[in-house]
């Protein structure tokens, strides 16, 4: 085979993985892994379901083959752009609405993923979100020890954040619209933070 052959072979199956791949990703956000059909996916895809068995061995190998970029993209993203220090709320929270749309799809079809890669991508954005707000508490109130007694008191913020953040990426809204609502979830978490334990009395 001559080397235009060649290139003309490797392009073909690199564009019908990538096919499989972006029918795998809309199968997965509608259905979820356990729902999710290779039947649907060939078929959306218009490709035999026995070539889609040659390209991946089965559902799980798929279903890695689409989420193992998404978790690096997600990390690589967290690590470049969630450097808060110095930043004001009002720039975090541009970076945090920003990230969580780009991401929005991604994010749905982890959470309805397979339990194991679910939990731990939530301990880590949780991780992420309560490292931040600590930072911020401690910047705000140097006393904040003594006001905050409980040590999850961050984490169980930030999965609280969490756990609404992913009732508005759920709920089919248009993307002007989810950005509204997260933007809301922000400020109701995460404004006004200068003035959240100066008006009362824990003890």
């Amino acid at each position: 085979m001559s080397e235009v052959g060649e290139f003309n072979m490797q392009y073909l199956k690199k564009e019908i993985r990538n096919k499989i791949l972006a029918s795998a990703i809309d199968e997965f956000k509608e259905h979820g892994y356990s729902d999710a059909s290779i039947r649907n996916i060939a078929n959306n895809a218009e490709i035999s379901l026995g070539n889609v068995y040659r390209y991946f061995t089965n559902k799980e190998a798929l279903y890695f083959a689409v989420i193992n970029p998404f978790m690096e993209s997600i990390r690589q993203s967290i690590e470049k752009d969630f450097a808060f220090e110095g930043k004001s709320m009002k720039e975090v929270s541009e970076v945090l609405v920003a990230f969580l749309m780009q991401y929005s799809d991604e994010l749905i079809i982890i959470r309805k993923g397979n339990t194991v890669h679910y939990d731990s991508f939530v301990k880590y954005i949780v991780k992420v979100i309560a490292q931040k707000l600590k930072l911020m508490l401690e910047e705000n109130f140097p006393e904040i020890d003594v006001k905050i007694t409980n040590p999850d008191f961050a984490a169980s913020v930030a999965e609280g954040f969490l756990t609404s953040l992913f009732l508005v990426l759920d709920g089919g809204d248009s993307a002007d619209v989810q950005e509204r609502y997260i933007r809301e979830l922000i400020t109701f978490y995460f404004g006004h933070m200068k003035d959240r334990f100066y008006h009362f009395d824990l003890d």
